[in-house]
């Protein structure tokens, strides 16, 4: 090796950009971000980095959630069990309840027999703020006490008290900053932006996974297959893209 070898710049590692668009209420999406960390962290051998950023979309419309009596004033949210069977009839219901549980055991993750199903938007944009505030390390820590509160601990999600100790958790912001950030509009736009977008592209489900601009997974995968398809673009520049869903404004 010459002296001009030895002092040439190492060429800085490649990033591999992945948009996972999800609700917290979404069972797949729980499953699927396990079964993605794992895969990640089965690609540690690669040169490469991942940078995993959580985009928000909401399975509830404006009359999914039924009015239901108020209780000493306080509102009353409907629980899970009930509101599949609600919407896909008991025989339905019970069918897609037992494959979650299959997946769920099958990825080693905790879930409580019921919860509570509320609106997911407060959730999004905290999740949105910490994404922008620490990267994917901080929205990481979020995602896993959001869906740990939807699928082990039966945790209202809309709840303002539970999302300002979340973000105080996490170091995002103390709950006093975070009270007044959930009362107010910050990053509202930034959510409902998203969401058009991904409408736009064609999402109707989730989660829905973009993968290096290259790749478009729709629906929950496994570990393996995350894995294959992480390592084969990892190793590989000249992939043909899909139709991007990434040039939303935040």
């Amino acid at each position: 090796m010459s002296d001009s070898d030895s002092t040439l710049s190492p060429e800085p590692q490649r990033t591999i950009k992945i948009i996972f668009i999800s609700d917290y209420l979404c069972a797949f999406c729980y499953i699927g971000n396990k079964s993605l960390k794992d895969a990640i962290a089965g690609c540690r051998d690669l040169d490469v980095r991942f940078d995993v950023e959580f985009r928000p979309f909401t399975l509830l419309c404006q009359t999914s959630l039924p009015e239901l009596p108020r209780v000493k004033g306080e509102k009353m949210l409907p629980n899970r069990r009930n509101y599949l069977v609600r919407k896909f009839g008991k025989e339905q219901a019970e069918s897609k309840w037992k494959m979650i549980e299959e997946l769920t055991q099958k990825a080693g993750l905790p879930l409580a027999e019921d919860g509570i199903v509320a609106r997911s938007t407060l959730a999004h944009r905290l999740a949105v703020k910490a994404y922008k505030v620490g990267g994917q390390a901080m929205q990481g820590r979020l995602n896993d006490i959001l869906f740990d509160a939807v699928f082990v601990n039966c945790q209202d999600l809309s709840d303002v008290e539970f999302l300002a100790d979340a973000a105080e958790k996490v170091g995002l912001m103390n709950k006093t900053e975070a009270t007044t950030f959930l009362q107010d509009t910050d990053c509202k736009n930034c959510v409902n932006q998203m969401i058009e977008a991904a409408r736009a592209s064609g999402v109707n489900g989730v989660p829905s996974i973009i993968i290096d601009g290259k790749w478009a997974l729709n629906g929950v995968q496994s570990t393996e297959c995350y894995l294959q398809i992480l390592r084969k673009i990892a190793q590989s520049s000249s992939m043909t893209e899909c139709p991007s869903i990434v040039s939303v404004e935040s």
